[in-house]
């Protein structure tokens, strides 16, 4: 009996120590691994109760759910293409060229980048208007037309349509109802333009070696229509003989050929020249040798002096068929409007300075074999170089989608000292023009602008401003196509010219005192107004022909 008693406790004391080994062993599984358990193993630990125990290692390799592996997945992230950001790629179209006319149509005045302290004004779609005080002080007025824009035209404008005299700016503007205008070419005592003009495809004026401004279906054009003095045009008799013809509309010198057309509407009187009238088939109608004679609407008079005169009553017969040659290069025909100044200043993008000496008469000095302006050399002394004076400026960019225009005014201490060439030409390149010519400037240099004066010229007695009367200006429009009619109105200009002209071109070198002007602020606003705060003629000639002499200018600068 003891020894069974014994057995019972051995067995009880083993069975207690198992059931206890095995309460310990789930303890400590459920202290380290609370969530594997409950994710992965409870179904098991309920099924089973008794071995539970034995299996309970198991969640020990429920590291299998390593599954934590999926965070992983955390550098795919990465992969999302910060890259794809990089279209800093779009910054191109800002490069795209404006003068890609096929390109994306970009708001006109956001073409161009202005300073700070410019007043910017946006007057049509196509049509910006700039003024800007820079340090000196130097105040200008600037331009800028969309010429892609089919609402876009210029014309050239002479008192009454013909070469009546002289006139202002702002009367002509008046008369032909423009948007806006500046005064055109330098001119003679006479009131004369002293270069190449057209208006509406009629020949006023024939060229010399001066730079040129002309307008035709192709756009704008600048350059030089002639290589010398005046054009090698010639006049062809029906016997076959030729003479060479000198100019156009102006005065007519010893043993010259001289044309006159209907823009002139009356010949200066002259003595013993011979006259021949000749309609608009080219048919002479007749010879005279009256002191003057008025030019009939769709008519031509050829006046011979000296040895030309014998040459016309030699050769020509009232009945006989005239060839008259009219040879510019480029052709003059291309073009509908053509106003001459000089010089020009910018070419591809770079200013030039034309050579101080009078055509060719550079053979002594260092500047060999270069065709200068025709203008003589003590003009271009008093123009050229360090001069600062007002000025009167036209252009337009590479691929002629945009032209500007520029009116700096001068000769007013304290207002405004003028600008050099070389400053001029920084002001056309800012605005991307890489072509680009002077107009009349000086006293004469006038913008007219929506009404009224733009800028102030310098004529006057220091505190009013005096606009100087001028022989053509520049006309510009906007809108649907049709030139407005000249409606007579406006005040009436002056017969003939004033020679008044500042020949002395006094323009300082030294800047005045002066005070730097303060910007003005504001910002950029949509709208109507934008303030912005940042056969080739045989020219053989019968008789002796003469080198002109230089034509003294007026009404320059």
């Amino acid at each position: 009996m003891p020894r069974i008693i014994s057995l019972s406790r051995l067995a009880t004391v083993i069975l207690l120590s198992v059931l206890l080994s095995l309460l310990l062993s789930g303890c400590a599984a459920d202290e380290t691994t609370p969530t594997l358990v409950a994710q992965n193993l409870g179904p098991t630990a309920t099924s089973q109760p008794g071995l539970t125990a034995t299996a309970a290692p198991v969640p020990t390799s429920t590291p299998v759910p390593t599954a934590t592996s999926l965070p992983t997945a955390t550098p795919a992230p990465t992969a999302t293409p910060t890259a794809i950001p990089t279209p800093t790629a779009i910054p191109l179209p800002t490069s795209t060229p404006l003068v890609r006319l096929d390109a994306p149509k970009v708001p006109f005045i956001d073409r161009f980048n202005f300073r700070q302290s410019d007043d910017v004004t946006l007057l049509k779609p196509g049509v910006i208007h700039m003024e800007r005080v820079a340090s000196g002080p130097i105040r200008l007025n600037v331009l800028l037309f969309d010429l892609t824009a089919p609402e876009f035209q210029l014309r050239v404008a002479l008192q009454d349509d013909y070469l009546s005299g002289v006139s202002r700016t702002s009367t002509l503007a008046k008369d032909n109802n423009a948007l806006a205008a500046v005064n055109g070419d330098l001119f003679s005592g006479t009131g004369l333009p002293q270069g190449m003009t057209m208006t509406d495809g009629k020949l006023v004026m024939a060229p010399k070696r001066r730079a040129t401004f002309a307008w035709g279906k192709d756009g704008p054009f600048i350059g030089y229509f002639t290589q010398g003095f005046t054009w090698p045009s010639s006049i062809e008799a029906a016997n076959g003989e030729y003479h060479s013809l000198e100019v156009l509309n102006t005065t007519c010198e010893d043993n010259w050929m001289c044309i006159y057309n209907d823009m002139t509407h009356q010949l200066p009187p002259t003595y013993n020249d011979t006259k021949v009238v000749v309609d608009a088939t080219g048919t002479v109608t007749a010879i005279s040798k009256q002191s003057s004679l008025k030019v009939a609407d769709g008519t031509q008079i050829l006046v011979g002096r000296g040895t030309a005169g014998e040459w016309l009553r030699e050769n020509v017969n009232v009945g006989d068929k005239l060839n008259l040659n009219m040879v510019t290069d480029p052709d003059y025909h291309q073009f509908q409007q053509i106003v001459s100044g000089g010089p020009v200043f910018l070419r591809n993008g770079q200013f030039i300075q034309d050579c101080m000496c009078y055509l060719e008469d550079c053979g002594q000095s260092q500047q060999k074999n270069v065709l200068c302006e025709e203008f003589t050399t003590d003009w271009k002394e008093t123009h050229y170089l360090t001069v600062r004076m007002p000025r009167n400026a036209i252009g337009y960019n590479d691929d002629k989608s945009v032209l500007m225009v520029a009116v700096v005014d001068g000769y007013q201490p304290g207002y405004s000292i003028g600008i050099t060439q070389k400053e001029l030409a920084g002001l056309f390149t800012e605005f991307g023009m890489t072509t680009a010519m002077e107009l009349d400037g000086g006293g004469s240099a006038t913008m007219w602008l929506d009404g009224k004066l733009a800028s102030r010229p310098s004529d006057g007695n220091g505190y009013t401003s005096v606009e100087r009367m001028v022989p053509d200006a520049v006309m510009f429009y906007w809108n649907d196509g049709d030139i407005p009619a000249n409606d007579g109105s406006g005040e009436g200009g002056t017969g003939t010219g004033t020679g008044n002209g500042n020949l002395s071109g006094s323009g300082e070198t030294t800047p005045y005192p002066y005070s730097t002007p303060t910007p003005k602020s504001g910002t950029r606003t949509p709208g109507t107004t934008q303030k912005i705060t940042s056969p080739p003629g045989k020219t053989t000639g019968t008789s002796p022909k003469t080198t002109p002499t230089p034509t003294k200018t007026f009404g320059t600068r």
